[in-house]
């Protein structure tokens, strides 16, 4: 490993020494930097997500004690990174090198080697994110990033300036939802050549911009935590969504795909993922208020509903509805088990014991069902955590 400076992370006021390169005239402040990349705390909450930094800040503010010490707290489970093409970022041997093969992007399933640990340092600088391999050694952007040969490594014992990252949310805007922009400390982006599929030349750090080849999409592995919000993906990638954000009983209330009067960024396919004394999870919806329900507890196949075009009113079609969003209070019904099914992804189970799934109808139109008593592609999900990126920088 190159020699390199530590980057001050050891106090409240670390991002602004971060935007003077990263660099410290201070002993006491990299001796910070060490203690605080030594341990990894777990936290099997949302706190890390939902609002970094703010017990420390709050501890900070207050008259008479020291600025808050950093702490790195890892995301409950693993993540896989796949490309826009469907590839998965494969640490080599599961990290510990800094040699070619290090990365490649050739996977198109994920097991160990393609699995990551993330952290976030709390309180968070602007590259705030820690990516650790299944060999529990760290993402190294050597120099920092801008380099097109040579550009990472696996096998870093503690995180320091090359190991940190900052985080996009590429649904911001509606650029690309479910997708997300991997910053080094240097300011340039993580860059899967050709959109994936590469066993050589396969990442390179030089990139100022995001374009596709920036483009990642982070899946969950394993444990979920409580209190996160995801996105949910059939196997055909049209992520479910809560029609209005949740509150119905009739009509359209959980549909695949884009629904009219959902903003840029999707939130409308977001949902908290609350987890039950017995295991199981509610739904709750963006609103913040209702969850979903299995209506029956399950068992019920979605229809078309051709249009009565002999009755008086407007000629529409429709689907029958197997779910509602209205609920206020988690019962039976809003009880749904998350069953892992390795390759980072999901089974959903309802309470009566059947799995949601998709189909195609008779119709041409791919609907969904909670009576599958069986396991396939069409029964299994994979899950975007919402919340992964880093605070925003002010100038």
């Amino acid at each position: 490993m190159m020699k390199r400076d530590l980057v001050l992370v050891g106090s409240v006021f670390a991002s602004l020494l971060l935007s003077n390169g990263g660099h410290t005239g201070t002993e006491a402040g990299a001796a910070s930097t060490r203690a605080g990349a030594a341990g990894l705390d777990t936290v099997p909450e949302a706190a890390a997500l939902s609002s970094p930094g703010r017990a420390a800040a709050a501890l900070a503010s207050r008259p008479g004690l020291p600025p808050a010490v950093p702490v790195w707290n890892t995301l409950p489970g693993e993540f896989a990174m796949r490309t826009l093409k469907g590839y998965y970022l494969t640490a080599i041997d599961g990290g510990g090198r800094n040699t070619a093969p290090i990365i490649v992007t050739a996977a198109t399933q994920a097991g160990p080697w393609e699995k990551f640990r993330l952290a976030v340092l709390d309180p968070p600088p602007p590259h705030d994110k820690s990516i650790q391999t299944a060999s529990g050694n760290y993402l190294t952007a050597v120099d920092g990033g801008g380099r097109t040969t040579d550009a990472l490594h696996t096998d870093a014992t503690q995180v320091r300036g090359w190991e940190q990252f900052r985080v996009h949310d590429l649904s911001e805007g509606g650029i690309a939802p479910t997708y997300f922009a991997f910053q080094t400390i240097g300011g340039n982006y993580l860059t899967a050549v050709g959109e994936g599929g590469q066993y050589e030349d396969a990442i390179h750090t030089d990139a100022k911009q995001v374009g596709r080849w920036e483009y990642l999409r982070v899946v969950k592995c394993g444990d979920l935590g409580s209190g996160y919000q995801y996105t949910i993906l059939p196997t055909n990638d049209q992520m479910l969504e809560a029609v209005n954000g949740g509150g119905r009983d009739r009509g359209d209330t959980i549909v695949q795909g884009s629904s009219p009067g959902d903003t840029p960024d999707r939130a409308w396919a977001r949902f908290k993922l609350l987890r039950q004394h017995d295991g199981s999870y509610a739904l709750q919806t963006v609103n913040g208020t209702n969850y979903v329900t299995a209506l029956g507890g399950g068992g019920q196949v979605q229809k078309y509903l051709p249009p009565n075009c002999g009755f008086p009113g407007a000629c529409i079609s429709g689907f029958s509805t197997i779910f509602h969003t209205d609920a206020t209070q988690v019962r039976a019904w809003e009880r749904f088990k998350f069953v892992d099914q390795g390759n980072c992804k999901y089974a959903i189970q309802t309470v009566s014991g059947y799995y949601m799934g998709i189909f195609k109808d008779s119709h041409g139109y791919t609907l969904l069902t909670t009576r599958r008593s069986t396991i396939s592609e069409n029964e299994k999900f994979q899950l975007v955590m919402y919340g992964l990126a880093s605070p925003v920088v002010l100038h």
